[in-house]
């Protein structure tokens, strides 16, 4: 190879590496922004999938009754969008697997046991998956559809970045769970303030300025009407 076919090559390289740098900055500016979930995991997937040349990816959170809930995919194949086929059902048991485990893996294109109630890839990617963190629980999964035909040290660079991903990811679920709380405490602070300001006083048109007044405040409304 010329000197002139490398520095091109070098070049490419170097450009690729800031590209990616920068894609990791606005990816961690995303995390630390008040986006909406359903917001937020669009614009950072899209920058993942771009990253990796990937085919597509996903996002994948655990509800309030502990189950596996669809965020946000990027070519997501159909099969797995139906709960009663057996591939989604042998796919949402190794995203669980991660999800018990806390960590992330490689798993290989149509892997898995032969038993039906096993879990597995019945896709023909080799799948990226990285648990996504908030503190010491997992909150959800980050899923990343990738190419097979790539060498052993391109998919531990593809898992590497993923971590770093969901890393950023669990920052972003962690500013907005306190958040919530700083909120929630916020409007137990209102409701306590209302309670003691409509106990002042015995009179009944008093009482029902203030609970008129106040109430308005409160549930944040132009009006509050009160009847007796």
């Amino acid at each position: 190879m010329s000197s002139e076919q490398g520095s091109v090559d070098s070049a490419t390289i170097e450009k690729t590496k800031q590209q990616i740098r920068g894609l990791v900055q606005e990816i961690a500016q995303l995390s630390r922004s008040d986006l909406e979930p359903d917001q937020y995991y669009a614009e950072v997937m899209h920058r993942i999938v771009t990253a990796l040349a990937a085919i597509g990816g996903a996002v994948w959170t655990i509800n309030n009754e502990r189950q596996l809930r669809l965020d946000y995919q990027i070519n997501l194949k159909q099969n797995l969008l139906d709960p009663q086929s057996e591939e989604a059902q042998r796919h949402v048991r190794l995203l669980q697997q991660v999800i018990s485990s806390g960590e992330a893996k490689l798993v290989p294109p149509l892997s898995g046991a032969g038993d039906s109630e096993s879990a597995g890839n019945p896709t023909n990617s080799l799948l990226v998956l990285a648990p996504m963190k908030s503190d010491d629980s997992v909150e959800g999964v980050l899923e990343i559809f990738q190419r097979p035909d790539s060498q052993t040290g391109s998919q531990k660079g593809y898992l590497r970045f993923l971590l770093q991903m969901s890393d950023l990811v669990g920052d972003y679920l962690k500013s907005r769970k306190l958040r919530h709380f700083s909120d929630r405490q916020s409007m137990w602070a209102k409701i306590d303030h209302f309670s003691k300001e409509v106990h002042n006083s015995l009179d009944i048109r008093d009482t029902a300025y203030t609970v008129a007044n106040e109430g308005r405040r409160l549930i944040g409304c132009d009006r509050v009407s009160v009847t007796v």
